[in-house]
């Protein structure tokens, strides 16, 4: 194999996380880090029968936030599907939504511990 073919077949696999991802920026939605498209799977706001959208999560993320899914029935069981679907999306998106606003609150406390521990006017302090 050349190394034209080890390059073509890397930008086969990455391409193909990418599809898989829905992106090709490679970065959990709820904590932030960067990883390897391996390392991600595309996640579901609410179970699939519910809807389809989503993003990419951490192996990590992804399975707390699908260990707090378990409980959870896969299907509708109302007597309103369409409604009940609804209001299990926008529990879901709540639930991210609160994740990520934690890794927000996290990164701002390390900004400004960091802003502290700066002396001023240091290189690369915005001013």
């Amino acid at each position: 194999m050349t190394i034209e073919d080890r390059n073509e077949a890397s930008e086969l696999r990455l391409s193909k996380h990418a599809q898989r991802l829905r992106t090709w920026e490679f970065i959990c939605v709820t904590c932030g880090g960067h990883f390897h498209p391996a390392a991600l799977e595309y996640s579901h706001i609410a179970p699939r029968k519910f809807h389809d959208d989503g993003g990419p999560q951490c192996r990590n993320c992804h399975a707390a936030f699908s260990d707090e899914e378990r409980d959870l029935p896969y299907g509708p069981q109302s007597q309103n599907p369409q409604i009940e679907s609804i209001g299990r999306y926008l529990l879901a998106l709540s639930a991210w939504f609160s994740r990520i606003a934690e890794t927000i609150a996290e990164f701002g406390r390390w900004l400004m511990q960091l802003a502290d521990a700066l002396p001023e006017n240091a290189e690369g302090a915005v001013q």
